[in-house]
């Protein structure tokens, strides 16, 4: 074999198990960190949708509420009806019911019981609706109201969903939700509820409601404490309420990767919640100055 024909040969060689080794164990490093940096990314981004999600949900759910709450007592000035109170307070026959399914008042939570939704305050505003840009008046589910110059009712409050078998297990059924339901405001009366209750949120844990008085009937402009609905009828201080701060929990629905460790989250005056479900939250708070009381 001359020299050249040895050369040509060994040009064709291939790797060495070595080299092959070596490159083996630097790609092996490379994909390695290629997929760390790819389930951080997904981590990451899950984690940015979670909370999007659950600062969408508070957002919305305290606009629906402020919306009723910022129109409360409010009538179209050619329309003879007598000028309701703002908000549906215990004791009145216009939203009181034996059934406190049924009960369209504005009431506080039962703090003793042990499903969550049950421990949330209702809260519910009178009104006339106005008009909308198609010319109809419409209650807070969007259902047409026939009568033009009627007043309503709108009630806010928590809710299951509805196809679950009882008690309610956050670990296992799908987030609770903001529902609203309205009735035809009679003030000598029971009024009719329109349609049925609808969910306007999904979730949503918890609705807390305080309510702010002024010291003195003949000065509303100024609030100087904030108590439940409980204590405001105790005090009979319905006619002095020219405020209303509300406050929700808001998850982000789907859970998150990693779980979001349990704590404790407080509202307002009411017991901490603890959820360990391993969705994120977050407390929502807002304040609302009545602008149609007496």
């Amino acid at each position: 074999m001359n020299p050249r024909e040895h050369r040509q040969r060994s040009r064709q060689r291939g790797f060495s198990l070595v080299e092959l080794l070596v490159a083996f164990v630097i790609s092996m490093l490379l994909l390695t960190g290629v997929i760390q940096v790819f389930f951080a990314s997904k981590q990451t981004y899950a984690s940015n949708e979670a909370a999007s999600r659950l600062q969408e949900n508070g957002r919305f759910a305290l606009e629906f509420i402020a919306q009723s709450a910022r129109h409360a007592g409010y009538v179209q000035p050619d329309n003879n009806a007598d000028k309701p109170s703002p908000i549906a307070k215990p004791g009145d026959i216009s939203c009181d019911s034996n059934n406190n399914e049924d009960d369209a008042c504005s009431n506080d939570g039962d703090n003793a019981a042990a499903d969550i939704w049950e421990r949330s305050d209702r809260t519910s505003f009178i009104f006339q609706p106005r008009l909308g840009a198609d010319d109809k008046r419409r209650d807070c589910n969007g259902n047409e109201i026939a009568n033009n110059n009627a007043l309503i009712l709108n009630q806010f409050f928590i809710a299951p969903p509805s196809a679950i078998t009882p008690p309610y297990d956050p670990t296992l059924h799908p987030p609770l939700t903001l529902n609203c339901r309205s009735l035809i405001f009679n003030s000598n009366s029971k009024g009719a509820f329109i349609g049925v209750q609808s969910p306007l949120i999904e979730g949503i844990d918890a609705l807390q409601i305080q309510y702010g008085l002024s010291e003195k009937s003949s000065d509303l402009n100024n609030v100087s404490q904030y108590i439940s609905a409980e204590r405001v009828t105790a005090l009979n201080k319905w006619s002095n309420v020219t405020a209303i701060r509300i406050a929700v929990l808001a998850n982000s629905v789907e859970r998150t990767n990693p779980p979001t460790p349990a704590r404790a989250y407080v509202l307002l005056d009411a017991a901490p919640i603890v959820i360990d479900d391993g969705r994120a939250r977050q407390v929502f708070t807002t304040t609302i100055k009545l602008r149609n009381n007496f």
